[in-house]
């Protein structure tokens, strides 16, 4: 009755261990390698420590030993697998006649030596594995001639250990031998279960030597190298990983938002319409006479002209070369007034309430001389990346002509552009130098 007991005890633990297992393999770490195999190996198997002594030791023939296993790699260095095990006694006398039979079921953890190692590099076919593990057997006994016909059955636990050379035939298969060394314990036979001595509490051992295969042709990953076999360090993988990013950021750096053929980091206006004509810093160009050269640079702009002359004919270069004058005497005197220190928040483009006290004076000043025009130059400071530098600064530099279009000056005189972190007026290296930097400059002439 303790024995059925002890036998039903027993079988939970095995369900119990495979369950768990499964859920562990289910889960296993992702790779980027086939980390899946089934290993299979058929061979010999020996008692190793004293039998019952009774005639049998050392005397078994056609020994056999079966094994099965589902392995999975968490990495290239270390697996696990859970293993199903046959292994068979037989032996026989002029009148007696022995069968004991080893059913077991263990788990056991894996280290991939060629990989733990780094012996890879030296062999693309040759492969070792050890493991080592711990399990439960059921072993029966039947006695045939010389005997009554009866079944005897022992339970056991073990522990196991072992080395399993390997082969590689292809990317799907290798052969492998497989030597164990099992050691029994908390037996109640001796391991040839003639007799119950003493010392069989302490452990009973046998080896076995098996010849199988390592088949790797099954999961998700199937058609990549398995962790036996994949190298330590992927050098050509790595390279083409690093090489993928570097490309990657060239690509960033050369977007070009507003498809202007100018690449943003470099575009002072990343946002111009399509099919804007722009110059080499992004910013649109208007060239109302179209003679390809910009109104802000064209003392002609509703004539045809050559770069020669300014965007002018020949006939009206005199003309042209005085349409802009530098304001002089009082009036220079009372803009600088109002023009100076026109600074702003970080990253911020809104006019301060002070500042618009100023441009309120300049845009009196604006009114009242009609043959003024003026040049809005932004900037910025180097908190931030360039491309959005660059349309803070115009963006600070179009709200200040905003304002003074509000209040009454017209927009056809206020040219802006943006110079992003190209023209520090101060040392970056300050916060005052910093605040100096985040301005908008006046370029006032007469035409």
């Amino acid at each position: 009755m303790l024995r059925n007991l002890d036998f039903n005890y027993f079988m939970k633990k095995i369900i119990l261990s495979v369950a768990l297992l499964i859920s562990g393999l289910t889960h296993a770490q992702d790779s980027i390698f086939n980390n899946k195999s089934i290993d299979f190996g058929v061979g010999v198997a020996n008692i190793l420590s004293p039998g019952s002594g009774v005639g049998y030791e050392g005397k078994f023939f056609d020994p056999l030993s079966l094994n099965l296993g589902y392995r999975v790699m968490l990495n290239r260095d270390f697996g696990v697998s859970a293993n199903l095990a046959y292994n068979n006694f037989s032996g026989k006398t002029n009148v007696k006649d022995i069968s004991t039979n080893f059913y077991s079921f263990s788990l056991n953890g894996f280290l991939n030596l060629r990989s733990f190692l780094n012996f890879g590099e030296f062999s693309n076919k040759l492969g070792l594995l050890a493991h080592v593990g711990a399990g439960g057997s059921i072993n029966t006994i039947e006695k045939g001639q010389g005997y009554k016909p009866t079944t005897s059955r022992d339970l056991a636990y073990f522990f196991n250990a072992g080395l399993m050379p390997q082969y590689k035939i292809n990317d799907k298969l290798a052969i492998n031998l497989d030597f164990v060394l099992n050691l029994q314990k908390m037996q109640q036979l001796t391991l040839d279960m003639q007799s119950a001595k003493s010392d069989v509490g302490l452990g009973k051992y046998f080896g076995t030597a098996t010849i199988g295969v390592n088949y790797y042709c099954f999961g998700a990953k199937k058609d990549k190298a398995h962790a036996d076999w994949s190298p330590k360090f992927d050098k050509t993988a790595s390279e083409l990983e690093a090489l993928k990013n570097r490309v990657k950021q060239v690509e960033n750096k050369l977007a070009d938002t507003d498809k202007d053929g100018v690449a943003d980091y470099l575009d002072l206006e990343p946002s111009t319409p399509e099919g804007s004509i722009v110059n080499t810093h992004g910013q649109k160009v208007t060239d109302t006479d179209g003679d390809g050269i910009e109104d802000s640079q064209d003392f002609c702009p509703t004539v045809k002209g050559s770069l020669e002359y300014k965007g002018c004919p020949s006939a009206f270069v005199s003309a042209a070369e005085s349409q802009e004058k530098e304001v002089e005497g009082q009036l220079k005197y009372d803009i600088e007034k109002y023009t100076a220190d026109i600074n702003f928040q970080t990253k911020s483009s809104a006019v301060k309430l002070t500042s618009k006290k100023q441009l309120d004076g300049l845009a009196k000043i604006l009114i009242a001389n009609t043959n003024l025009v003026v040049n809005l130059h932004g900037h910025c400071d180097n908190i931030g990346e360039d491309v959005l530098n660059n349309k803070l600064s115009l963006d600070r530099a179009n709200s200040v002509r905003d304002y003074l279009v509000t209040k009454g000056v017209p927009a056809s005189r206020i040219t802006t552009k943006g110079h992003g972190t190209l023209k520090p007026k101060q040392s970056n290296e300050t916060e005052k130098g910093r605040e100096a930097n985040r301005r908008v400059e006046f370029e006032v002439k007469t035409k």
